[in-house]
């Protein structure tokens, strides 16, 4: 037999949901605002993110409109929320508030950009000092002033020692100005840093060549070879130790592949034209010597290609 509740019992449950419902809504408030950027320009689809230290595993996540606006309601009005806005491209800002209970509160907020941010103020400009020197090394330098160059990455050095591409840079300039010991000096800092600088090898192995330290030469010989074996000049040298021995026949394709890479490169076309002839590659010869005697009509080895063109007339 099923049991009726009294018409007393009926109206007391009444009260009590009703009492614990206005209970509920007095404790809520609205929040409501607006997102603009540095401009003043209304912001949509800004992510505005609620969470509050009260409640650990709250979370609220709300998009502003077409005209930037968002609004919300906050059940328990009792405790402080915080507030989050982010949007990609513009720097985010937080900010706790607390809304009055039965209360709408406003909180409208600026997004910048970051040249806004800079522009207004909002933030300062740091200027790194590296930076700024190494910059005015490349300028100057780029501008053949390798005095004013060598300044400015001495600056640069000081500014940034921890900093390979400093070196680096002070190096190429070194090499420039034929200041051998500084491309030494400012070599090795810079492998010591940056061990894996294969053009920086190159540099320093002519720098002990022409201080005359032949087992540092031929140590950083070693190593330019080694990571740079389809380079140019390293296929040349190789030709050379080659040819010097008599073996033209390997040094030959060498030699094509220096020029094919290099047309200008002068030695390697002189030097192919002398394989030529020992191979007996008359037409290849020919065409080997007039390249060279374009490229550097006076030099050293002119008499020779012109005697040999003329004798194969």
């Amino acid at each position: 037999m099923t049991k009726r509740l009294s018409r007393a019992c009926l109206g007391a449950a009444l009260v009590l949901l009703l009492s614990a419902g206005n209970a509920f809504a007095q404790a809520q408030g609205r929040i409501v605002g607006k997102v603009t950027d540095g401009k003043g320009v209304p912001l949509a689809d800004v992510k505005v993110t609620i969470t509050t230290k009260a409640i650990g595993n709250f979370k609220m996540e709300l998009k502003t409109d077409a005209e930037g606006k968002w609004r919300t309601i906050l059940n328990d009005s009792t405790i402080t929320y915080h507030y989050k806005f982010e949007k990609q491209g513009y720097m985010g800002i937080e900010q706790d508030k607390k809304v009055p209970i039965g209360g709408v509160e406003s909180l409208d907020v600026q997004l910048f950009t970051q040249d806004q941010a800079i522009e207004k103020g909002v933030v300062k400009v740091v200027v790194d000092p590296f930076v700024v020197a190494y910059n005015g090394a490349v300028e100057a330098y780029q501008a053949n002033d390798f005095d004013g160059a060598w300044a400015k990455a001495q600056e640069a050095v000081k500014a940034g020692p921890e900093k390979a591409s400093g070196y680096d840079l002070a190096t190429k300039i070194a090499v420039a100005r034929k200041d051998w010991d500084n491309v030494i000096a400012m070599g090795e800092k810079s492998i010591a840093l940056e061990p894996d600088n294969p053009p920086l090898m190159g540099s320093l192995m002519e720098a002990y060549r022409v201080k005359g330290d032949k087992v540092k030469a031929a140590e950083y010989e070693k190593k330019y070879i080694a990571a740079n074996p389809d380079q140019p000049d390293v296929i040349y040298n190789q030709a050379v130790d080659l040819y010097n021995k008599g073996n033209f026949k390997d040094a030959e394709p060498k030699l094509l592949k220096v020029v094919e890479a290099k047309p200008d490169h002068a030695k390697a076309q002189y030097l192919l034209g002398m394989c030529s002839v020992n191979l007996n590659k008359i037409p290849q010869m020919k065409h080997a010597f007039n390249e060279y005697l374009k490229l550097d009509p006076k030099g050293a080895d002119a008499a020779t290609a012109k005697e040999m063109l003329d004798a194969f007339k």
